[in-house]
């Protein structure tokens, strides 16, 4: 049984896309056979189950569109399962983020538009399914609100898909170099800006050495001063994916040997929700240790520089290390001020003196 659904929008967008509006929210839906009019939208079951586009052509093709995917989990035990046609998601959290592509079929594709406040992760059906040749993997689909199209190459179960993954954007910092002395903790805030970096400061907490105040409406005081904060006019705002750290961290750095011994980096954040609330947050943290991954080319230099061969560096992907509000994840520019963040980084006491340098890397959707 079908019921009609009211839409208050229909329009062409390209040859192969329609862009669908209601009351709430606006999908641009893919058509692969190249038809752009004469839709019919109809609804089945309970009236919040699928949409259903039947393509106005010689074939009896229909599109499908689930239009609230819901997500479980946040590795390939997701209990959540995409199909064959449209997926909507809405909502994602740090603990139900993913879900699994359909059993496989060779030249059937499927459609993920993320509009939840977070990327969302997506596995194959089955263990041993290969995404753009890597067995067991995941696609990390952004918060764009964009159609991402996944191909089926390759059936029975576990079977192989392929698709295109968005262009990330890329913010660097400049290098920052802590100068730390054996046998006490270094910690140093900033984001690598001369003449711009505090060293064990004496708040006793990070909220009591980096902060943002009110001003004017729009305009957040920063402490120490703006130069230990970084932000960027990227507009609207874009979500962080994924933080690289690179370093001139070598093994006999850490005299001690402890795996758990690590060198740690927080990421904090200031930005307003609305014309009045500043919001002070401890966004996310990566760690560099013995564990890390470590640079297997080139050479070692005297003294050693960022990028030798043995230094250690990190990729982490940002639904691991989220902390809530999703917002905290935000870069450029919000509704009511920039994103502003900066770093603390930590020394343990047991590193051998010398000067610590690092890179940060900042990927966004």
């Amino acid at each position: 049984m079908s019921r009609w659904f009211k839409m208050d929008r229909i329009t062409s967008y390209t040859s192969n896309e329609v862009e669908i509006s209601g009351k709430t929210k606006t999908n641009r839906i893919q058509i692969t056979d190249g038809h752009s009019d004469g839709y019919v939208l109809t609804c089945g079951q309970d009236g919040n189950a699928s949409w259903q586009v039947p393509l106005p052509s010689s074939g009896s093709t229909t599109l499908t569109v689930e239009d609230n995917l819901i997500l479980d989990d946040t590795t390939s035990a997701t209990t959540s399962q995409a199909i064959y046609g449209i997926n909507v998601i809405t909502t994602a959290t740090s603990t139900d983020l993913a879900t699994k592509l359909p059993a496989a079929t060779t030249g059937r594709q499927t459609v993920f538009i993320n509009n939840s406040t977070m990327p969302i992760l997506v596995f194959p059906s089955a263990s041993g399914g290969e995404i753009n040749g890597v067995v067991d993997g995941y696609a990390v689909i952004p918060n764009d609100g964009k159609a991402y199209t996944f191909y089926c190459i390759e059936n029975p179960s576990p079977g192989a898909w392929t698709w295109s993954s968005p262009a990330l954007g890329q913010i660097q910092l400049s290098t920052i170099e802590i100068s730390h002395t054996g046998g006490t903790a270094t910690t140093a805030y900033g984001v690598g800006n001369p003449g711009a970096q505090l060293i064990n400061p004496s708040g006793g907490s990070w909220f009591n050495n980096v902060y943002g105040t009110y001003g004017p409406v729009g305009v957040i005081n920063l402490f120490p001063s703006s130069d230990y904060w970084a932000t960027s006019t990227l507009t609207p705002k874009r979500t962080l994916v994924r933080t690289k750290v690179y370093s001139n961290i070598v093994t006999t750095d850490n005299t001690t040997g402890f795996p758990f011994n690590v060198v740690q980096m927080n990421r904090y954040v200031s930005y307003m929700t609305n014309a009045t609330t500043i919001n002070n947050y401890s966004a996310s943290g990566v760690q560099l240790s013995s564990g890390s991954n470590t640079v297997t080319v080139g050479t070692l230099s005297s003294p050693v520089e960022i990028g030798d061969s043995g230094t250690q560096f990190t990729i982490k992907e940002a639904y691991t290390n989220q902390m809530p509000p999703a917002d905290t994840d935000s870069i450029g520019m919000g509704d009511f001020s920039p994103h502003y963040f900066t770093f603390s980084i930590t020394i343990p006491a047991d590193y051998a003196t010398k000067v610590y340098k690092f890179n940060i890397f900042l990927e966004h959707t």
